[in-house]
Order: structure tokens, then C-alpha cells, then sequence
């Protein structure tokens, strides 16, 4: 049992610079989280502090994902460029969204500072990907990022449940708190882009006295050369794109099976949505960080996307009301610990770690993980506009079931993947797909 636990809470045996670099990650991912714990609140505090209607919640989305429109263009930009700068400044701007947000008592502007905030955010987000990819050992990375993420969800689970409860208590000093709250935000997350900056790469194979125009003139020209000249990554992100749009066309429906179905209150509905996931995912990402270190991406995606689609099609079956209240509750959180086991996996291989079995090191990885962050703004946008329109035709528990199918599909494309990979002894893991560039390769920090 010691031996287990010491385990656990053991992080990764890593020497030299990745051990120093793991340092200041591990500071970025918990600031982070505890900042993020409380902006994942803003929804509820508009609504019951700022007298949000109903439409005024949907302007975060749109507006986040004009920073994955964004990063199309910045990831060809900063391909031979340093990475750095291109994940401060933007930081700075979203750790600043929260200052503002702050000072706003009108719930429209409210909300749209903080999308504002959240376009900031994304957009560093291929900077931080080619960072990393180049600060860790190829061998190691999945689980110094899995350790890293392990730690981050459980101070996400006690800074939102500290937020709500602080809220709570707050009574007729709510706005005030509110106040407090987001200028705390604001203060973690300038914090972790700090902390992130002091992370050190070589700056080798970088031209940046080139010349940006001729850089942007080729870069315009090329932005989707990822996808058009890589079969490999076209039916990467075709994957991708089913299993993230099938996840997004219910995700809106989940909180309503909850409360209107199982007739859940407050506690348990929050329990269900952020409790369970949250404590199941602290429990295994750790470990199936060093595991997607062992395997093919795509065996990791196979896996990971079955235990995701459980979680709706579980819930969907569970909402017809054939089992008793205790019953249906019981097999809830099964299909809520599900999502959770597979959820900081996912969060890995989907914005971290996933793209480096696809995009050779170097200056490229910025470019692929520009068109893969662009290709998730589609989706933000799309999917739940079509899942609106579907709405109208199907229940609830269709939805999450039509959603849940989906997912499954793309797992099941994910574990064809692999076995298209099995006879490649390049393939068989990251690190053996990076081994083949290790001559001549180019970096950029």
C-alpha cells in the first residue's frame, strides 16, 4: 500500500533540463487550474449576480473560437520564429480579460470580456504544444504532461468547489466576491504564464531576422499544406473532428438528464458533473500518461474515445427511467467516472501530445497544430448549432445516445488506425515516429 501510494505520488524520473522544465510546467498547469476553476463559474455568477438572460450565455463560445481562427494564421507565423512570445503576450491578454471582467456589472459585456479572454487563451495554445514537444524527451513527454495534468484537475475540482461555496456564503456581498474572485483569476493565471515562460529550449534553425513579410507571404500560401500533403494527419483530424463534434452535438444536455430526468439537486447534479470526472481522472492520468508514452496514439485514442462515448450512451439509457432512482443514479456515476478515467488522457493527446505522431519536429509542429486548433473552432462553431436544430427533433436521451454512437465510431476508426500502424516499426510510438528526424532536425523556442 506504501509502496503504491509513494508511487503515485512520485513524479517522473527525469534528469538535467526536462527535470527543470517539469518544475515550471507543473507551477504553469496548477495556476492555471485554479484559475480556471473559477472562470468556469462566470456562467452561473452572470446568471444569479448580473441578471443574465438566457441568450446573453452563449456569446463566450463564438467568441473563443476566433482565437482557433486565429491560431491558423499564428501557427505558420511562429514556425521559424521563437515560441515563447507567442505564449505570453497572449496570456497576458487573457490573464487581463479577468481584470476587466472584474469592473463589468452589465452580464453582456460580462460574458464577452471573458470570451474575449478565452480567444487569448486558445490562441497560444499551438505555441505551448511545440514549447513542450521540444523541452521533453520524446520517451517521457506524455507522462511529465500526465503527472502535470494529474495534479491540475485536483486543484481544478477544489478552486471551482471553493468558488461555488464562497459564492454561496457570500449573500448580499456576492458581487463583491465576485470581484474578488475574478481579480484572483486573473493574478493565477498571469502567474502560470510566468511560470511557463521560465521554461528553456534551444533556439536552434530559427531565421527570424528573415524577414516576416516573406514568412507571411508563404505562410498564407501554405496554411492548409498540413492537411493537403499529409494523409496521415488528414485522417487524423477527420478522426478527431467526429469524436470532438459527437462529444459537442449533447454536451449542452448533459446538466438537463441530471436535474430534469434524475431529479438531482444542486449537490448531486455538481457531483455528477464535477466531482466524479474529476476525482477519477486525478486517479489515472497519471498513469495513462506514462502508458500513451508505451503505445501508438492511435491504439491510446481507441481506448480513450470507447471509455468517452460510455458515458452518454449510458446516461441516455439511464434517463428513460426503467430503473429505480438509486439505481439510475449508481449507474450514472459509473458512466460519469467512465468520461472522468478517460478525460486528462484525452485532454493529452488532444491539445498537448497527439499532433508529435503526425508533424515531424520542429518548425512544422506549430503549423500542424495551427490547422488542428483552427479545425476545432469549426467545430465549436458548428456542432452545437447542429446540435440545437436536432434538438427539436429528438429527446434529450436520443441526443446524448445519437452523440454517445458517434464518439464510439471514432473510437472504433481510431483502433483501425492501429492496426494499419502495427506492421510500421516507425509508428509503433511517438518517440519511434520522432527517432527518424533526430538528424538535422530544426527547433524553435
Amino acid at each position: 500500500m506504501v509502496r503504491a501510494i509513494l508511487s503515485f505520488i512520485r513524479p517522473p524520473e527525469l534528469r538535467g533540463q526536462p527535470y527543470w522544465t517539469y518544475r515550471f510546467h507543473l507551477g504553469f498547469a496548477l495556476l492555471d487550474s485554479a484559475s480556471a476553476g473559477i472562470l468556469s463559474n462566470t456562467g452561473l455568477m452572470a446568471v444569479r449576480e448580473l441578471g443574465a438572460e438566457d441568450w446573453h450565455l452563449g456569446v463566450r463560445l463564438p467568441l473563443s473560437s476566433a482565437g482557433m481562427f486565429a491560431a491558423l494564421l499564428l501557427g505558420s507565423l511562429m514556425a521559424k520564429r521563437r515560441k515563447m512570445p507567442f505564449v505570453v503576450a497572449p496570456g497576458i491578454a487573457f490573464a487581463s480579460a479577468s481584470f476587466v471582467a472584474s469592473i463589468c456589472e452589465n452580464p453582456l459585456w460580462f460574458l464577452a470580456v471573458i470570451g474575449v479572454g478565452s480567444a487569448f487563451e486558445v490562441a497560444a495554445r499551438p505555441a505551448i504544444t511545440s514549447v513542450l514537444r521540444l523541452a521533453y524527451p520524446a520517451s517521457q513527454r506524455a507522462a511529465a504532461i500526465g503527472e502535470t495534468r494529474k495534479w491540475a484537475s485536483l486543484v481544478f475540482l477544489i478552486s471551482i468547489l471553493g468558488s461555488a461555496a464562497s459564492l454561496r456564503w457570500a449573500g448580499q456581498d456576492a458581487l463583491f466576491v465576485i470581484r474578488i474572485q475574478l481579480c484572483l483569476a486573473g493574478v493565477l493565471s498571469l502567474g502560470s504564464f510566468l511560470s511557463f515562460r521560465r521554461i528553456r529550449v534551444k533556439n536552434t534553425g530559427l531565421h527570424e531576422g528573415d524577414g516576416a513579410r516573406t514568412d507571411l507571404v508563404s505562410g498564407l500560401a501554405a496554411l492548409m499544406q498540413p492537411l493537403t500533403g499529409n494523409s496521415r494527419f488528414r485522417r487524423y483530424a477527420a478522426s478527431c473532428f467526429l469524436f470532438g463534434f459527437s462529444s459537442l452535438l449533447y454536451l449542452a444536455y448533459v446538466e438537463a438528464i441530471l436535474v430534469r430526468d434524475l431529479k438531482l439537486g444542486y449537490l448531486g447534479a455538481a457531483g455528477l458533473l464535477h466531482v466524479i470526472p474529476s476525482v477519477a481522472s486525478f486517479l489515472s492520468t497519471g498513469y495513462l500518461g506514462r502508458w500513451i508514452d508505451r503505445t501508438n496514439p492511435w491504439t491510446a485514442w481507441g481506448w480513450i474515445r470507447l471509455g468517452w462515448g460510455l458515458d452518454p450512451v449510458v446516461l441516455s439509457a439511464v434517463s428513460f427511467g426503467a430503473l429505480p432512482l438509486s439505481g439510475a443514479v449508481a449507474l450514472a456515476a459509473l458512466a460519469r467516472a467512465s468520461r472522468g478515467t478517460t478525460m486528462g488522457a484525452s485532454w493529452m493527446l488532444w491539445w498537448r501530445v497527439g499532433i508529435n505522431h503526425f508533424a515531424p519536429p520542429g518548425v512544422e509542429t506549430s503549423r500542424y497544430m495551427g490547422v488542428y486548433v483552427f479545425l476545432n473552432g469549426i467545430m465549436r462553431l458548428v456542432a452545437p448549432l447542429v446540435g440545437g436544430w436536432l434538438i427539436y427533433y429528438f429527446s434529450r436521451s436520443e441526443m446524448l445516445m445519437i452523440g454517445g454512437v458517434g464518439v464510439i465510431v471514432s473510437s472504433m476508426h481510431a483502433f483501425w488506425e492501429a492496426r494499419r500502424e502495427r506492421g510500421d516499426p516507425r509508428l509503433t510510438t511517438m518517440a519511434a515516429f520522432e527517432a527518424q528526424f533526430s538528424s538535422g532536425r530544426q527547433t524553435a523556442s
